[in-house]
């Protein structure tokens, strides 16, 4: 029997199988898999580990079953897997601090991107979004101020996986203003050195086309996450 599955269960020694399958043949979509009698013979298993292992893949967007074709490639959603798993409620806090680390990185790095797409029309629009915020004195805002604010950025990068994580992780920042008693302090911005930077704030620096401008107020609207990440949480990340 092949290592991989001597050295897993059956199911996941398959399904990691399949997909070396998949990229050792450089398949695309639309490209045929082997049928589950051809699985079930080639790796001498049952064929209720090979329906369990395809059955994965099918949830995952991998693979479909066609009419007269078979199993074939399908073209996946790179999002959809990880949406289904991205619930703070059962997330660590050490995984969700990772989350939150993901999406200020990702927001200050494509600052490039947003500063040399936007147009004018976006500015306006950007304009009209902020003019409906309420005057807050601190960082911790409305999650569905925050998702029209940040989905009008992200939709400027003209990148919808980009625009996905976003709908996707917004719930766990509004997970940890609501529920990190140790956040609390990080939010409300006691120190006076601090810049507060608001949405409105941004906006000055996107009609300027100031760069560097905008992705340290990006990094000065996002600072209570980045401090708190810093503070909090040193990740153990094997060499």
């Amino acid at each position: 029997m092949d290592e991989i599955l001597r050295n897993s269960t059956l199911v996941d020694g398959l399904e990691s199988l399949i997909i070396k399958h998949i990229t050792d043949r450089k398949l695309t979509p639309g490209d045929e898999i082997p049928s589950e009698l051809e699985l079930a013979e080639k790796y001498n298993v049952g064929r209720n580990v090979v329906r369990e292992a395809l059955s994965r893949l099918r949830m995952l967007g991998l693979i479909e079953s066609r009419k007269r074709r078979g199993i074939v490639l399908s073209q996946p959603n790179v999002m959809t897997s990880f949406q289904k798993v991205v619930n703070p409620f059962i997330l660590s806090k050490e995984t969700i601090l990772d989350l939150l680390g993901m999406r200020v990185s990702l927001e200050i790095g494509c600052a490039n991107l947003i500063v040399n797409n936007i147009t004018d029309q976006d500015i306006e629009e950007l304009k009209r979004i902020v003019a409906k915020e309420e005057n807050i004195s601190y960082l911790k805002v409305n999650v569905e101020m925050e998702r029209e604010f940040h989905t009008k950025i992200y939709a400027i990068t003209k990148n919808r996986v980009m625009l996905d994580f976003l709908n996707i992780i917004l719930p766990v920042f509004k997970y940890v203003n609501e529920n990190f008693e140790d956040f609390d302090r990080f939010n409300k911005g006691s120190q006076p050195e601090r810049r507060l930077v608001r949405h409105k704030d941004l906006i000055p620096y996107l009609e300027a086309r100031d760069l560097e401008g905008y992705r340290k107020a990006v990094e000065d609207h996002l600072i209570a996450y980045v401090e708190y990440i810093k503070t909090i949480h040193t990740p153990d990340i094997p060499n």
